[in-house]
């Protein structure tokens, strides 16, 4: 468990640093032994109060903002008409990111669904089973695409903070100082520095808790990924062993498809979130790009409701493709096991393979959207079809 925690430090120093991690006060999760008794390590109660202080302050913070940007579409200081399309565009953004703040709040308050992560995953690499399987506990994987995840996610937040700040300060175009700084003056370089902070803010609340997804689901693929490769190098028609390795395998899978349950239940609501204004921001900012430029485009405030376009789908697809990777996975089982041979079998391993191949070929195991709609591939293609019936329909009758 403290290697899995160390591999996760850095991107749990870079949750508290936007206010989207803290240690829950009532641990629903029973501490491992060897680590309760290192106290003299633990972060003290005072440092605990003030990590989740911040992390409340960090939720005011976004959901004020949410509420200062509503009088912008009809007052301001400076306010300028003809810009409802960005200021629909930069409220949707900063709900999202409200919404994610507080949802990572409760969870980690509330339910500590984390910590219970950690600890099955620790289970999952070091008990009877796996070391029956042998199968290999290192994380060097992990963590390096926790790290390349990582620094994506620094490169993309150092990105954006910098070219708002460019355009803001530059004076290179009005309309996005007008739109960032209102209802207040653009013409503040007090209320300008309070912009491009409160950006900076609100970029790490909307990148990292894709790269906390993006890692969450990779640990667990590479541990479903365990068990199919076990299987296939198990000689199934005649190994002597076939049946043991059978029984091993079935509770290793039984215990990744409880980190598969504990994971949903701290991120259904985020992928939730996530799904609904980014998808309806991508159909507003098709809407409106066709618009524009049948109308006679602008080719700065193009390039600007493109770069919004791409993340969108961008974000969508990084959460929908490595949740649909993990029921994959989950599911890759499915054929192997079919071809076990069943002769000499007691009826305890006829029972073993029986149970394991209803799990694989029951209800879909997986990431879902408010525990309503598991992702899969299916599913991706199936938005996908939607969203360009809906674009073919905007070009053709040019809506």
């Amino acid at each position: 468990m403290a290697a899995m925690r160390a591999n996760m430090r850095p991107l749990y120093v870079t949750l508290e640093l936007f206010g989207l991690s803290h240690p829950s006060k009532h641990s629903h999760v029973e501490p491992i032994k060897e680590l309760a008794a290192k106290t003299d390590n633990q972060p003290s109660r005072l440092l605990h109060s003030l990590k989740k202080l911040y992390s409340i302050f960090v939720c005011c913070v976004l959901v004020f903002n949410v509420l200062r940007y509503l009088p912008s579409f009809w007052v301001g200081v400076d306010f300028v008409p003809g810009l409802t399309a960005q200021r629909i565009v930069i409220l949707t953004w900063s709900i999202e990111n409200a919404v994610t703040a507080i949802v990572l709040f409760i969870f980690y308050e509330n339910k500590n669904h984390f910590a219970q992560y950690v600890a099955q995953y620790t289970t999952v690499i070091s008990d009877e089973f796996s070391k029956s399987l042998k199968t290999n506990p290192d994380c060097q994987i992990l963590r390096r695409c926790l790290r390349r995840a990582l620094v994506v996610g620094w490169v993309m937040v150092i990105f954006n903070t910098i070219v708002v700040a460019f355009l803001i300060f530059s004076g290179f175009t009005d309309d996005i100082a007008v739109v960032l700084c209102n209802p207040f003056s653009h013409n503040s370089v007090v209320v300008k520095i309070a912009a491009v902070l409160l950006l900076y803010l609100s970029s790490g609340v909307w990148v990292f808790p894709i790269v906390l997804h993006y890692t969450l689901c990779t640990a667990i693929e590479l541990r479903f990924q365990e068990l199919i490769d076990v299987i296939e190098h198990t000689a199934l028609k005649d190994c002597p062993n076939r049946f043991q390795t059978l029984k091993c395998v079935r509770y290793k899978h039984l215990q990744l498809c409880k980190m598969v349950e504990t994971v949903d239940q701290s991120l259904s609501y985020y992928i939730a979130n996530i799904y609904l204004f980014n998808i309806g921001n991508s159909c507003f900012l098709i809407y409106v790009m066709i618009n524009k430029i049948a109308d006679g485009p602008n080719l700065t405030e193009i390039a600007i409701l493109s770069f919004w376009l791409a993340s969108s789908i961008i974000i969508t697809l990084i959460i929908s493709i490595k949740s649909a990777y993990v029921n994959e996975k989950a599911h890759g089982l499915s054929s192997l096991v079919l071809d076990v041979n069943l002769d000499g079998a007691t009826m305890q391993d006829i029972a073993h393979v029986n149970l394991l191949v209803a799990k694989l070929h029951g209800p879909a195991i997986g990431l879902s959207v408010l525990g309503i709609i598991t992702i899969t591939k299916e599913m991706i293609l199936t938005l996908a079809g939607v969203f360009m019936t809906y674009l073919f329909l905007l070009i053709q009758f040019r809506i």
